[in-house]
């Protein structure tokens, strides 16, 4: 199970960084990123509200700093498709 969560945060690493160099937002990365093996996983708009973490560390932020809430979670449910938000991450 840790290996199945350090390869996920791994790709969500991954995917933060070729959205950041390409430069689009988290939630235009989260909308280009296919989630191949990680799309069995529920709540697919948590990627929007990881990606947003990654962003802001790839800013050199400090592991933990804080995020822009507001709009993580404004793009979180706008990659739900206006739904209401069933994740919690």
């Amino acid at each position: 199970m840790i290996d199945d969560v350090l390869g996920y945060l791994r790709f969500v690493q991954a995917a933060a960084q070729a959205g950041r160099a390409a430069g689009l937002t988290p939630l235009e990365t989260a909308r280009e990123t296919d989630l191949g093996a990680y799309a069995e996983l529920g709540d697919h708009e948590r990627i929007v509200g990881n990606l947003y973490r990654a962003y802001t560390e790839l800013d050199g932020a400090a592991p933990g700093a804080a995020i822009d809430f507001a709009a993580a979670l404004q793009d979180m449910v706008a990659f739900n498709g206006g739904r209401p938000l069933t994740c919690l991450a």
